[in-house]
């Protein structure tokens, strides 16, 4: 394992372990508020919510990456003055995108609840979430800038923290305003500009930490600073960093598209609003568990671009294959047992997490399969990233939107809320391939198949039969019709399925003590 590649894998599990923690934070956030406000309430606060992941996905994950990319390529050559100057222009610019996302957010809603038929109190929910893009642009272009010195942990820290801020506010309030649902979403989505804040403080005063040691590494550099103007900088953040907000925003490209068919389907077909409305927030719920593994995968896109734009910069195409297979490996490792998992235990879990949505098992069932696509296709749209591809994922993503639509229509049409998945598994499977195909046309990446693919397939097959058979025999013992029995028996059946697929990846060599030892060394490098 190369310098190179440890620096991508101590990063990437850096980033993997505060996306877990944010992520574990976000469940802790919905799952009591699925209770205090109920799948109707859900529903209200769902509605939105992809709308405003997708608008600030430029500043999540494209500006992030894009900033990230053009620093590390800036560093390479020792060009740490232009390195900040690019970090400056973006923050200007940012802040100015930032202040019009804010205000379309806020304006629009009328024409968003008037053009998919959504109750009108769903513009709590949205009215809540308005000032969230002004904090979340800031986040991005510290975050970039950190990231692309390969320095994961202010990115990490802010993540966890803007969590544990949307958590406290959002609950706070959410409670505030009950009994009246549409006041109750609307400061539970207020909770995600309070998180803002947090996170961005918090870059702020690291990026103080660091300045005085920022501006001594721009006094190294020897020759002449080559002019770089806010315009010049604005133009190339555009250029790069539309694309890559729209091919890194798949999860929020398909969530929308389920906020936009599926409600105004059901609706179409006889049934009430209300009723839609809880069934939306039934599938909202399942998403808050897809999401969880997911984390890792938006690690692996944010180690992935800086790590692979170096090795091109330096033309160092092992590296960069080595990047591309342990990236899928990684990815696939976590994937799939958390998708067996959760298709084995659905109910169970459900209803321990969600007692109010207990029908929830069945879309939860179908929904988790969708997540090794998700991880996979997001792997590759990073490493498509790092090699400047960026328009390709946006190719992928405008095809695989089209399946989901299609599909979308006809699905909840015919089955009801279990279209929503079906559809989902469908697009995110177009979306992985077409990444995946151009990224073995432009670098000839061979995938091996038995060590990334098969062991890890094995190992999650065995967890899952183990997981299951461990639930129904407790269930011999306790009773699954109670909350609590319940949840012992699905965190026992959870505990005996992660023993079991350590132990055999470990046998089938899935993951070897190589692996370990060379990972060990470069954390303590």
């Amino acid at each position: 394992m190369s310098k190179g590649t440890g620096k991508f894998v101590k990063g990437a599990l850096i980033l993997s372990v505060a996306a877990l923690i944010a992520k574990v934070l976000s469940a802790f956030f919905r799952i009591p508020l699925g209770s205090l406000i109920g799948n109707v309430g859900m529903g209200y606060y769902g509605y939105g919510y992809p709308i405003y992941t997708f608008l600030t996905s430029i500043a999540i994950v494209a500006i992030p990456a894009t900033l990230s990319k053009l620093v590390a390529e800036k560093r390479v050559m020792g060009q740490y003055k232009e390195a900040h100057l690019i970090f400056k222009h973006t923050m200007s610019f940012m802040i100015i995108l930032g202040l019009t996302l804010s205000a379309l957010f806020f304006l629009g809603a009328p024409l968003l609840i008037g053009a998919f038929k959504w109750e009108e109190q769903t513009i709590y929910s949205l009215w809540g979430l308005a000032l969230s893009p002004i904090f979340v642009c800031i986040m991005g272009v510290y975050r970039g800038y950190f990231q692309g010195m390969q320095n994961m942990a202010p990115t990490a820290i802010s993540q966890v923290l803007e969590n544990f801020g949307r958590v406290v506010a959002g609950l706070g309030l959410a409670y505030f305003f009950m009994p009246n649902v549409g006041y109750a979403a609307g400061g539970a989505s207020f909770g995600s500009v309070v998180g803002g804040v947090c996170g961005a403080l918090v870059l702020a005063l690291f990026y103080l930490k660091h300045k005085k040691a920022i501006y001594e590494e721009m006094d190294t550099q020897k020759q002449a600073a080559v002019s770089t103007t806010f315009k010049s900088v604005a133009k190339v953040v555009l250029v790069l960093a539309i694309p890559i907000s729209i091919g890194a925003a798949v999860n929020s490209v398909m969530n929308f598209l389920d906020s936009a068919i599926v409600t105004a389907r059901l609706v179409s077909g006889g049934m009430d609003q209300t009723i839609a409305a809880d069934l939306f927030g039934q599938l909202t719920n399942t998403l808050t568990l897809v999401n969880l593994p997911l984390a890792f995968g938006m690690a692996l896109v944010t180690s992935v671009v800086p790590a692979i734009a170096e090795a091109v910069a330096r033309k160092d195409h092992k590296e960069m294959q080595d990047k591309m297979e342990l990236g899928s490996r990684f990815g696939l490792l976590i994937s799939l047992p958390a998708a067996i998992g959760l298709a084995v235990l659905a109910e169970p879990v459900m209803g321990f997490l969600f007692p109010e949505s207990i029908q929830g098992g069945p879309i939860l069932r179908l929904s988790a399969f969708s997540i090794p696509f998700i991880m996979l296709g997001q792997a590759m749209t990073g490493v498509l990233q790092g090699l400047g591809k960026v328009w390709i994922p946006v190719q992928a993503l405008g095809v695989a939107a089209v399946v989901k639509a299609v599909l979308n229509i006809v699905l909840v049409g015919s089955l009801g809320i279990l279209g929503a998945p079906l559809s989902s598994i469908a697009g995110y499977a177009t979306f992985t391939l077409y990444n995946f195909l151009a990224v073995k046309k432009l670098t000839g990446f061979k995938l091996n198949t038995m060590l990334v693919i098969v062991k890890p397939l094995i190992a999650a097959a065995v967890m899952g039969i183990a997981a299951y058979f461990s639930y129904a025999l407790l269930g011999n013992i306790l009773d699954a019709t109670s909350k609590i029995q319940n949840a012992i028996m699905t965190l026992g059946a959870v505990g005996v399925g992660a023993i079991i697929y350590v132990i055999v990846i470990f046998l089938i060599g899935g993951i070897s003590k190589q692996d370990l030892q060379e990972l060990k060394k470069k954390k303590e490098n």
